[in-house]
């Protein structure tokens, strides 16, 4: 007889922060749609993915795995690509391991023509930043 493992429910930590990055897209003005997936590697262990695109063509797409321990909320990978609507780079946040002479390694920020030291950023703060740009950017003169 084969004994199976009784698979343990996932953390519910891990499910509200999920629930809280779904709300606070939601309530942001420029994105026109989003997805966000959320599946479990383990009962305290989760990827999160999607993409959100914005109002002028930007689209970002995001992933981050995340690790519950104990009461808090560690993310052990993270990816926010922002592209144009020809899918030019604008930036990117990652904490890929391959520049190792950054002050901040692994944690950096790719823009078209450089690489800067940077924190690691959370998703909404992405999508503030990315919503501070798109006010910056000069309107186009009306045809009328």
């Amino acid at each position: 007889m084969t004994r199976r493992k009784k698979l343990k429910k996932p953390s519910e930590l891990l499910n509200l922060y999920g629930q809280k990055l779904n709300l606070g897209i939601e309530k942001k003005l420029s994105p026109v749609s989003f997805e966000l997936n959320l599946s479990y590697r383990s009962p305290r262990v989760a990827h999160i993915s999607g993409y959100i695109v914005f109002r002028t063509g930007w689209v970002l797409e995001f992933d981050e795995i995340i690790t519950q321990e104990r009461i808090e909320i560690r993310k052990l990978k993270y990816r926010y690509h922002v592209m144009d609507k020809r899918k030019k780079l604008i930036f990117r946040y990652d904490n890929v391991p391959h520049f190792p002479k950054i002050r901040t390694h692994p944690h950096h920020k790719h823009t078209k023509n450089k690489v800067l030291e940077s924190k690691a950023p959370g998703l909404l703060e992405v999508v503030e930043e990315i919503e501070l740009l798109i006010i910056a950017q000069p309107t186009p003169p009306s045809t009328g």
